[in-house]
């Protein structure tokens, strides 16, 4: 499988417009390569689907972080077309994932029901073919992406600066996304859908250091990013649970016989008591220290930008 790098190498010095075309272009290729796999040969690799899904996450992610250097219209285009991509691949990546579980199964009720999740699979393959008709397969979304990129520039009155550069920019940047995370970070996480919404904004912090790093000191990729990801681990196994109750609840309607609706309900009271077994273990991790900590490392490796002449400047720069 094609190796596709998340890290975005650049020099704080560099013009942001050439840090921009490079960011982007580096979400937009993996899709370019694993939309057409997900579509053509998905019995090769359950790995394209994910992928798939994964990568339309990070371009929407740059796309965002990037829309003031954007033409709105074309802006707009590809974040529809990304999160068509990214929703095409979910039931198909669910059903994957379900389908691995029952096959490590050898219980007569786990082969019957594996045959009907195969079947659910194949269903479930359509929105991503329609996808790869739609805008890969005579190479739409690949020229409106191109295009995209060549758009890129600086607009409104920050084109009147004579160069802006990656670094103090990304800085600037890097704060909206912490004050989000802190933010829902403050919130009951005994609610479901706070811990959701933490689990989005932790999320949109692991792809803004990915793609904002260079403008910082090493330590913000070295010590901070694992931090984010090992968060991201514990709400994602959760999150994982949850998912699998719902899909639980839904075969249950449709089971076939007495076994099957025996097997499924098994299953599903196995997964509740390790939900609550997993959210007990977050909130004690969580409300243990690790708040605090993750918020004064963030916190001193990605301080607050002064404003100097509208242009953002590092506190340890001023």
């Amino acid at each position: 499988m094609a190796k596709f790098i998340k890290w975005v190498e650049a020099g704080p010095d560099e013009l942001l417009e050439d840090v921009a075309v490079r960011s982007l272009d580096s979400r937009l290729q993996p899709l370019l390569h694993f939309v057409p796999l997900a579509a053509r040969h998905p019995e090769q690799d359950v790995e394209y689907v994910h992928q798939m899904r994964v990568w339309a996450r990070r371009a929407t992610a740059a796309v965002s972080l990037y829309e003031t250097l954007l033409p709105k219209r074309r802006r707009k285009w590809i974040n529809a077309q990304l999160k068509w991509i990214r929703r095409a691949a979910n039931d198909a990546r669910d059903s994957d994932v379900f389908a691995a579980r029952l096959a490590a199964d050898k219980q007569p009720a786990a082969v019957h029901l594996l045959d009907h999740v195969r079947v659910h699979r194949r269903e479930a393959q359509q929105p991503i073919v329609a996808v790869w008709k739609e805008l890969f397969e005579h190479g739409r979304f690949p020229r409106r992406a191109a295009k995209l990129l060549r758009k890129v520039r600086l607009r409104g009155d920050a084109a009147a600066i004579e160069a802006v550069r990656f670094g103090p920019w990304a800085q600037g940047r890097m704060q909206p996304v912490l004050e989000q995370f802190f933010a829902t970070a403050a919130a009951d996480m005994s609610e479901n859908e706070a811990m959701h919404q933490f689990r989005i904004a932790g999320k949109k912090v692991r792809y803004a250091i990915e793609l904002l790093a260079p403008a910082f000191g090493e330590s913000l990729r070295t010590q901070a990013y694992p931090c984010i990801q090992e968060l991201q681990d514990k709400l994602g196994k959760i999150n994982d649970l949850a998912t699998t109750q719902t899909r639980l609840k839904r075969w249950l309607e449709h089971a076939a016989n007495a076994e099957q609706t025996a097997y499924l309900q098994t299953l599903l009271n196995d997964e509740q008591r390790r939900l609550e077994e997993r959210r007990s273990e977050f909130l004690a991790w969580w409300n243990g220290g690790r708040s605090a900590d993750l918020r004064q490392l963030l916190t001193a490796l990605a301080p607050r930008p002064l404003t100097v002449s509208g242009t953002a400047l590092a506190a340890g720069d001023a």
